[in-house]
């Protein structure tokens, strides 16, 4: 007969028990322990195969050296064998020097690991902390993969001062260099001629959702585009304007708030860029690289009272978020982790006001910002590079190991690369006359022949609004025509 001793600790109502000749005491037993070891079996693999324990981080973290000088483990290195990235899990990082020496091509290891390199300690769980929003994974897994065949790349920049690097040592040290320096040292590629080639990056003049919404040419007109990086966590809060002065409705009484305008705005500039074809369907990421901070510092820089009554103190992100989960949007995002960090401890330590009463914080606002506003200094720009290197390392990783990957229900899909018939969700805040002249029209604007008597029939499919107005000539020699206001609805 079946003899099972429980060797389970006694606690508080727990009994040590024999089982023996019992049938069904038996398979009682027997099917716990079966149900013990497939339990055990799919803890083990979360720290296994899918690496979820050594990957992402783990307990070495409390104890690991700072980020701003760690040095590289040669033990567990093996970035590149072969020119090839290593994505064996058996030496999976758990610092974040570890971490640098896989991921990190060695020529460009000193730049993140050096004394001083960073503002403060790097960790790993940070570093966690910056894909708020998975999105869509389609999208940038298409670049991970130009990438792993030696395509070269096109990266377009869309950001204002923070992305321009300035007061932070200016274009030259800023994160959309650093980012492309390590696309090259990492993803060597073939150019046109057959030769070495190289991964280039480019930025547009206008600068928040607003001015590259309605100046889409500006991105429309470069022919060959990989990865777009939208960059206006900072620079939608100074969007000019009252209302929406796009619109072809009425809007209600939010159209007159910033938070509503900047939305209509992000959502007319996100649609037209999910249509974009350069020559193919190009990665997608918001990149929430900083946030403003002298509005969190009080007296004299903001006064707190009227601080509290911004909906989101400056802070564009919330709105972001918003509209990157509605349209599966990947985000990456330095300023959420950071200014948790900075603010937790109250407004004196977030700025080392008082040090010596407060103590030191060394993920500080005021250690962060190069100014009053919203600029990173020079180390800032390594941390944002890290933080798209990260998540951009991740999701090789994940392509090459997961295996999940693959077996996603149809509707996580991205509808919108579909080559022969792109589908996207509904307007949120744009109206449907509205999205057919922005989006689907895809241009900065309606040419109009004023001398032309059957004008009206050749441009009448780009006006989708024009309720009290009317086309006629207004000259006594009626040769020139043009859409003239015939009552109130008209102006």
């Amino acid at each position: 007969p079946c003899h099972f001793t429980s060797r389970m600790p006694l606690g508080k109502g727990a009994s040590r028990h024999t089982v023996g000749g019992s049938r069904r005491g038996t398979i009682t037993h027997l099917l716990a322990l079966s149900l013990g070891i497939s339990l055990g079996s799919f803890i083990s693999n979360l720290g296994g195969p899918l690496g979820l324990s050594g990957y992402f981080g783990s307990p070495r973290e409390a104890g690991e050296g700072s980020g701003t000088g760690g040095t590289p483990n040669p033990a567990r290195s093996g970035a590149e064998r072969g020119g090839h990235f290593d994505a064996r899990q058996d030496d999976a990082p758990g610092t974040y020097a570890e971490w640098i020496s896989r991921v990190m091509p060695p020529s460009l290891a000193p730049v993140y690991v050096a004394p001083g390199a960073l503002p403060f300690n790097l960790t790993m769980s940070i570093l966690r902390r910056t894909r708020p929003v998975v999105g869509s994974t389609d999208r940038v897994r298409g670049f991970l993969t130009k990438l792993k065949k030696g395509q070269c790349t096109t990266s377009l920049m869309l950001g204002g001062s923070v992305t321009a690097g300035h007061n932070g040592g200016g274009p030259s040290n800023a994160y959309p260099k650093l980012f492309v320096d390590y696309l090259n040292a990492r993803f060597p590629c073939t150019g046109a001629d057959g030769g070495s080639g190289e991964h280039v990056y480019k930025t547009t003049n206008a600068g928040n959702s607003m001015s590259h919404a309605t100046s889409f040419s500006s991105v429309s007109n470069l022919d060959r585009i990989d990865l777009i990086l939208v960059e206006f966590n900072v620079n939608d809060h100074f969007m000019p304007g009252k209302d929406v002065p796009h619109a072809l409705e009425d809007k209600g009484p939010w159209s007159d708030t910033l938070e509503y305008r900047s939305l209509w705005y992000s959502e007319m500039l996100l649609r037209k860029l999910l249509l974009l074809r350069k020559p193919d369907y190009p990665a997608i990421v918001v990149f929430n690289a900083d946030y403003i901070g002298r509005i969190w510092a009080g007296n004299p820089w903001s006064d707190p009272k009227i601080a509290r009554r911004d909906l989101f103190r400056y802070n564009q992100e919330p709105l972001k978020l918003w509209l990157s989960f509605l349209y599966d949007i990947p985000v990456f995002s330095a300023s959420l982790f950071h200014l948790a960090l900075a603010s937790k401890l109250g407004t004196d330590v977030q700025f080392n006001f008082n040090e010596t009463r407060d103590g030191h914080n060394p993920y500080g606002t005021n250690i962060w910002h190069a100014d009053a506003c919203c600029h990173p200094k020079a180390d800032g720009h390594r941390v944002l590079a890290l933080v798209l290197v990260y998540n951009f390392a991740d999701e090789l990783w994940r392509m090459e190991n997961d295996a999940s990957v693959g077996h996603e229900d149809r509707m996580e899909g991205d509808f919108t690369i579909d080559p022969r018939r792109p589908r996207m969700r509904d307007p949120v805040y744009m109206s449907p006359e509205e999205e057919r002249l922005y989006v689907r029209g895809s241009s900065d604007g309606v040419a109009i022949d004023l001398t032309d008597p059957d004008g009206e029939d050749k441009w009448r499919g780009e006006i989708v609004a024009s309720e009290g107005w009317t086309w006629f000539a207004d000259n006594k020699d009626k040769d020139k025509y043009g859409l003239i206001a015939d009552d109130r609805a008209g102006g």
